[in-house]
């Protein structure tokens, strides 16, 4: 962990760590690597903890575990690209020494495919119920590199995913949290044959970036298959009266039972309307599904990063609780 944590905090300058102990979640912001180990050491005991992997944009930073949680906005830099293989497996256990292992040369499979490309190697890890691998790299955050890597980590799933394990191509967001290796993922209930691990990570004697010129032409060789292109849903149709930019989102979710908290501005967090649908279930602390309220002339807005809502947005909603008319200011056709 030491040597994990050194070069997350040289390349990254400012870390996040975040604590979840059941449903209750903490954040710190750390510039100090001594205080960060330290904060480490006093939550290693209970829960799950995890870190941001990119670089935050300039702001204040306590050192200690009463700040915010980061949000994509948050983030300047790219500074690792993480790719993560799951098995599929019953609902909120833990892996089997099968799956993990059937993790891990997925895995390497895909490690080797691009070493063959001239990547650099990347630091291989296993979480405790999968596999990862996390390459070094300076990508600027921007409308271009969200929708490179959209299209990457697309046809990445397609080559290297399979029937027993699973390509997640969610991890990209640049605020994403990460398992902190060295220490134990206690996710779901453990049994002698789904324990819990400890997440152990090998860094290369030399751990070279991989260029952002190396990253585009591979995202450029899967632009030129429509297959790897990411799935755009079709825009939903929306047949109400209301002035949708007077919307009340927070006050609509709240009304079906889905409204958690509100985040930073005009952030709030909720649960997601297609949480049966997901794989994993977010505690209440999570902040995996947000809406934002409207802005100008704007719409709400409404993202979830679970990768079954991959593309649904507010228009998404509109389309299952029919009731947004009444949670607008004023109609359509009385709005100036």
């Amino acid at each position: 962990m030491r040597d994990y944590l050194d070069h997350a905090m040289h390349d990254a300058g400012r870390i996040e760590l975040r604590h979840q102990d059941g449903d209750r979640w903490v954040s710190g912001l750390f510039d100090d690597i001594g205080a960060l180990r330290t904060e480490i050491r006093s939550l290693a005991a209970s829960g799950n903890l995890f870190t941001t992997i990119n670089a935050p944009r300039l702001m204040p930073v306590s050192n200690a575990m009463h700040d915010r949680a980061l949000a994509d906005a948050d983030i300047a830099l790219h500074t690792r690209l993480v790719f993560d293989f799951d098995p599929v497996r019953p609902k909120g256990t833990p892996s089997t020494d099968t799956e993990m292992r059937a993790a891990a040369a997925a895995r390497d499979r895909m490690v080797a495919a691009l070493t063959s490309l001239g990547w650099p190697q990347p630091a291989q890890a296993l979480s405790g119920n999968g596999a990862h691998a996390l390459y070094r790299v300076r990508l600027k955050v921007s409308v271009e590199s969200t929708e490179l890597l959209a299209v990457l980590y697309r046809g990445m799933k397609l080559d290297f995913g399979t029937r027993d394990v699973d390509f997640d191509t969610t991890v990209r967001n640049p605020a994403r949290i990460w398992r902190l290796y060295g220490t134990i993922n206690r996710k779901g209930v453990p049994t002698p044959e789904r324990p819990h691990r400890v997440a152990s990570v090998t860094l290369p004697a030399r751990w070279e970036a991989v260029s952002p010129r190396q990253v585009e032409a591979l995202a450029a060789g899967y632009m030129k298959r429509p297959e790897a292109q990411p799935e755009r849903r079709l825009a939903v149709q929306v047949a109400g009266d209301g002035d949708y930019t007077t919307l009340d989102p927070a006050r609509w979710f709240m009304a079906h039972g889905h409204y958690r908290r509100r985040l930073e501005g005009a952030m709030h967090a909720v649960r997601c309307p297609w949480e049966a649908e997901h794989s994993t279930v977010d505690g209440e602390h999570s902040t995996a599904t947000v809406i934002w309220e409207a802005t100008g002339r704007c719409w709400p807005n409404f993202r979830c990063m679970h990768a079954h809502c991959d593309g649904r947005g507010i228009r998404d909603v509109m389309s299952i609780w029919d009731d947004a008319d009444d949670f607008c200011a004023r109609t359509w056709r009385t709005a100036p």
